[in-house]
């Protein structure tokens, strides 16, 4: 009886025996290599299992991703808004995101359709009302004007024709060269025209999740948290990062648009251009297009104002586009986000892009909250690193 008290007592948790001072471990039972493979071979099918969902739900929403990021977006955007209208709606979540979507469309995606629509219908009346503007003759004007223009050899060049030939070989070729540019603007419209199925898919799968952002969003950024492998305050802290970067790239593309247009509208006036104030307008709406900006308004005017005989004003208006109006851009939308989000500059311009040719205007916001994030993540390694030590 004292023998197996005295060994139960010399038993440690492993099943170690104590004797002569040292911890003796007794030999495994023979089932439990057994049941460590097979315990390891649940785990590998089980991780293996779940990898390939996440692969194939990845694959899914890839083909709607556009519309995913746009709806988050604009739900960071447009919560600050759902949060009053929350609260005058006695907390009913689905009443006040219902209230908080139809107020987002009657401001947002309203004003776009009508501007899109009006730039569309301008477009395709482009040309003949510069042809009405500058008479009957509009192609011999032209011609004449640029045979006789320090621009002639450079014409001559551009087009393809001898300077011997004279102002009706110009003539000629400018006609041509409108023509096409005609169809290939008819083709571009035609191919938007065929796109606006997929364009109001898209928009019913912006408009829906944007609803359910708004309505679940705080109980599934809260999951999301929790699901990191991160500490709280680190997760936290990099939703709080990318909250504050989609709005303070919204405020500075807003910013940047409206400072080109009054400075393009100041240029107008003093130019002598008619409707400097509308001409500012479609600046602003010009500055919000990527890849277009204000060149697409104050180019043709300066060179309609050129060919009118204001030939001082054509050319004032040119250089002061080209080194205020549009160059302001590249410096001034990069310092109002890196200024707010403390980014570098350079890394902040080349971002956006990048995002640019990767995901169109979606870019502006995906390009600064991934560089953002990239640098949250930098910080929060570096102080770790810094803890451990």
């Amino acid at each position: 009886m004292l023998d197996k008290e005295c060994g139960g007592a010399g038993q440690g948790p492993e099943g170690d025996r104590a004797h002569d001072g040292r911890q003796v471990r007794e030999p495994a039972q023979p089932g439990q290599g057994v049941l460590e493979l097979r315990r390891r071979a649940l785990a590998f099918g089980f991780g293996f299992i779940a990898l390939s969902i996440l692969a194939l739900l990845v694959a899914i929403y890839l083909q709607i991703v556009r519309p995913i990021l746009w709806a988050s977006t604009l739900a960071v955007l447009f919560y600050p808004l759902h949060r009053g209208i929350l609260h005058l709606a006695r907390r009913r979540a689905i009443v006040a995101a219902s209230i908080s979507t139809v107020l987002s469309v009657a401001i947002l995606f309203i004003p776009a359709f009508l501007i899109t629509f009006n730039l569309v219908s301008e477009v395709r009346n482009l040309w003949p009302g510069i042809r009405d503007s500058l008479g009957p003759e509009a192609y011999q004007s032209i011609s004449r004007w640029l045979e006789e223009s320090p621009f002639k050899g450079v014409t001559h060049f551009l087009v393809g024709t001898r300077p011997d030939t004279g102002p009706m070989a110009i003539e000629a070729e400018l006609e041509k060269g409108v023509t096409w540019m005609q169809g290939f603007l008819l083709d571009k419209m035609r191919s938007v025209t065929l796109g606006v199925p997929a364009l109001l898919f898209e928009a019913a799968i912006t408009l829906l999740a944007f609803f359910f952002f708004l309505r679940h969003g705080p109980g599934w950024i809260e999951a999301i948290q929790g699901a990191l492998p991160l500490e709280p305050d680190h997760s936290r802290r990099l939703f709080r990062i990318a909250g504050q970067t989609i709005n303070a790239v919204f405020r500075g593309v807003i910013l940047t648009a409206a400072t080109q247009a009054v400075l393009a509208g100041v240029g107008f006036w003093v130019a002598g251009a008619k409707v400097p104030i509308l001409l500012a307008f479609v600046t602003f709406i010009a500055a919000l297009i990527p890849f277009v900006g204000p060149v697409a308004v104050w180019l043709p005017t300066a060179l309609a104002l050129y060919i009118s005989g204001k030939t001082g004003a054509g050319i004032g208006l040119a250089i002061y586009g080209t080194l205020v109006v549009s160059l302001v851009d590249n410096f001034l939308r990069p310092y109002l986000i890196g200024r707010e989000m403390k980014l570098p500059v350079l890394w902040l311009f080349l971002s956006i892009l990048g995002a640019l040719r990767l995901f169109g205007f979606l870019g502006v916001v995906v390009g600064p909250a991934a560089l953002a994030l990239a640098f949250a993540c930098y910080r929060i390694y570096t102080e770790g690193r810094r803890s451990a030590a």
